[in-house]
């Protein structure tokens, strides 16, 4: 006869022990504070006890939920790794909504899926955004030099789409304000503003450069 307990799966005691032990010393430190307060002898001890009884009850509650996300938390050798997964699903989605070049999202997501960190998740998220803002400035530095149009898609907000811009880049620099001039910007004439706009790099998604071409003195004199 086969063994039906075979394709069970046991938890490592390592995982649950911890867990259970916590639970069971919460509701043991309530049961001993109701006890308390129960077998009180005199009527001013059962009030002053039944103010406790309310006080640690209360905090128990607050506790609980601390104790039902220590649960979530997967303990391994390597130490605390709270919801893996779903942290490397947000980063594969941030990374594709904020970088185009598929090269650059291919990488970044062998570097994600290989984290055993949260850290080295977000990491990975930085390092492909700071690879795209790289392959913009080549992008740009070609059509300034050759004086191409450019189609940039730009994310001016995580939570605002995409928009496509048709330019003529002009030069890459800090902002103009003291808020922005931590970060650089694509200053570039815009055909659908008909004015001058500043793209931030690491909000620029792509850029793609035209067969158009344009006058620099023309544009300056505008």
């Amino acid at each position: 006869m086969p063994n039906t307990r075979t394709n069970e799966t046991k938890i490592p005691l390592r995982e649950w022990l911890p867990k259970t032990l916590l639970t069971f010393l919460v509701l043991l430190i309530l049961a001993y504070t109701v006890y308390q307060a129960t077998t009180s002898t005199s009527e001013s001890d059962v009030g002053d006890r039944s103010m406790w009884v309310i006080i640690v009850a209360m905090a128990l509650l607050v506790l609980l939920p601390v104790v039902d996300r220590i649960q979530e938390i997967d303990i391994s050798p390597t130490g605390f790794k709270a919801k893996l997964n779903e942290t490397q699903a947000q980063a594969l989605e941030e990374v594709s909504a904020r970088v185009e070049d598929p090269n650059v999202v291919e990488k970044a997501r062998a570097n994600i899926l290989q984290a055993k960190q949260p850290a080295q998740v977000q990491e990975a998220v930085k390092e492909a955004v700071k690879l795209n803002v790289i392959k913009t400035v080549e992008s740009v530095e070609t059509a300034i030099r050759g004086k191409h149009k450019c189609y940039v898609r730009y994310r001016p907000d995580p939570a605002k789409p995409v928009q496509t811009y048709h330019i003529a880049p002009r030069e890459i620099k800090p902002g103009a304000t003291q808020t922005t001039r931590d970060n650089d910007y694509l200053w570039a004439y815009s055909y659908e503003h008909e004015s001058i706009v500043s793209l931030r790099l690491d909000r620029v998604v792509g850029v793609e450069l035209s067969k158009e071409t344009f006058d620099p003195a023309v544009l300056a004199a505008e």
